[in-house]
Parts: structure tokens; C-alpha cells; sequence
């Protein structure tokens, strides 16, 4: 963020729901009538963080990314409300996860740290 010339102006925990994550962004926002953006490390957090944008009357104003690219997000993502999510492809995890084990279990040694793919999903 600071390469981007990004100012950080709070980091608190919506607890993965949108209820907490509302009530924070509405906290964060009280606190920064000119906030440009808030980061969400899930997407049922941007859920919330979206409307607490529309509660403060900032819609358009705030831009919101969330996370996982759920169903629910979709309708956010179409008409602008959030601007992106990230999909991990939480199916090819789980694959990753059980093979890893496999490894461990044939190998008796943890397998290397492998990446795996991340998309950035807009509009």
C-alpha cells in the first residue's frame, strides 16, 4: 500500500461477518469523512463494508474489494457498489490440501510451500 502511495488509516477485524464488518466500516468512515477505500479479507465483509458506504451516504465514493468471489457479491460487482474481488478457487484448495497430505504421509516430510491461483474478478 505504502509503494501505491496509500495511506492505512485502520486495521480492525470484521470477524468473517457481515454484521461486525458493517458496524467497523461504519466506525472507520466516522472516523475518516475522506476515506477512499476499504480492503476486505472476505467477501461477506465487503457485504457489510458496502452497506455501511450506502449508510454514510458514500456510495461511489469509497471503493470496496473483497474477497472469495461468492454468489452473493455479484450484484455488487455488476453495479459498481464493490470493484473487486479475489477468487482463490477454493475447489483446486482442497485438492492442493489432500495431496499435500498424501505427501506427508508417503514422504514423512512437509512438501515445499507451492502457490496457487488467484484472479482478480471485476464488473
Amino acid at each position: 500500500m505504502k509503494a501505491a502511495g496509500m495511506k492505512i488509516v485502520s486495521v480492525q477485524s470484521g470477524q468473517w461477518e457481515m454484521e461486525k464488518a458493517n458496524t467497523v466500516a461504519a466506525g472507520i468512515l466516522a472516523a475518516n469523512p475522506n476515506l477512499k477505500a476499504l480492503l476486505c479479507a472476505n467477501d461477506n465483509m465487503a457485504l457489510g463494508a458496502s452497506a455501511a458506504v450506502q449508510a454514510a451516504g458514500k456510495t461511489g465514493q469509497v471503493q470496496i474489494v473483497g474477497f472469495d468471489n461468492i454468489a452473493a457479491l455479484k450484484p455488487l460487482l455488476a453495479d459498481g457498489r464493490v470493484i473487486a474481488t479475489a477468487d482463490q478457487h477454493g475447489d483446486r484448495l482442497a485438492a492442493f490440501g489432500i495431496e499435500a497430505a498424501l505427501k506427508i504421509l508417503k514422504d514423512k516430510t512437509p512438501p515445499a510451500d507451492q502457490q496457487t491461483p488467484v484472479d482478480v474478478v471485476t464488473k
